[in-house]
């Protein structure tokens, strides 16, 4: 068993500083930790707590990186093997943004040969019609995601990172509030 790590010894980089980066950027600061942000658009309240930095600075000097991106066609598979190749040996990689922002074969790859030292995927490409549903006597169609769960350095959530009380309420109260707006139009 290897030794944990002390967050205000790291570096993190936190790719994407919008709602969600910004919010996990400010919880994050109450450790200690230096932080770097990478986003096209710098949030001024991401500048109180962390450096922003170009993508490659934030690959190279980063311990830890956690994705907070939307997918785009310029974010698919930001994470590959160059991107990996710029990474610290043994870093930590998490993903509770979108599945396809990593390239799943490539970091399968970096997992075998210990280039991420650990991972976190609350998202994984090809998930759609995985999660969320029963599938306890079912072969799962996503090799790849079988694959991963095998590994003691890889923790999955399946989606389970936007599951509170709070959150379902409110995605309730949403879905029916549209649907009263709609019905009065």
């Amino acid at each position: 068993m290897s030794k944990g790590k002390e967050l205000h010894d790291l570096t993190v980089g936190v790719m994407g500083t919008g709602n969600i980066g910004r919010t996990f950027v400010q919880l994050l600061s109450g450790f200690g930790c230096r932080i770097l942000a990478y986003d096209l658009h710098e949030n001024e309240d991401v500048k109180k707590y962390a450096t922003y930095v170009d993508k490659d600075t934030l690959l190279k000097e980063s311990d830890a990186i956690s994705l907070h991106l939307p997918l785009f066609k310029s974010t698919y598979h930001l994470i590959n093997k160059e991107t990996i190749q710029k990474m610290k040996d043994n870093v930590i990689l998490i993903n509770c943004s979108r599945g396809e922002l990593i390239d799943t074969e490539d970091i399968i790859e970096a997992i075998e040969s210990k280039k991420i030292g650990a991972l976190g995927l609350d998202v994984i490409e090809g998930e759609e019609g995985i999660t969320h549903i029963d599938h306890r006597s079912d072969i799962l169609s996503n090799k790849n995601m079988a694959y991963l769960h095998q590994f003691p350095n890889v923790i999955m959530t399946q989606h389970m990172a936007f599951y509170t009380n709070t959150a379902v309420k409110n995605m309730v109260k949403s879905g029916i509030k549209g649907i009263i707006e709609m019905a009065n139009q």
